[in-house]
């Protein structure tokens, strides 16, 4: 385990909240996607 000072454990906390934040939307975008393709397809 890497020891890390309180700093950049808010740094890297504050990255990955956004990371997520951002990929959250983009799944969701294509889910919508996907689901409108999904009823002639299958």
């Amino acid at each position: 385990m890497v020891t890390l000072s309180d700093d950049e454990v808010a740094l890297i906390r504050s990255l990955l909240t956004a990371l997520r934040g951002i990929k959250v939307r983009d799944i969701d975008k294509a889910l919508v996607i996907l689901s409108k393709g999904d009823r002639g397809g299958r």
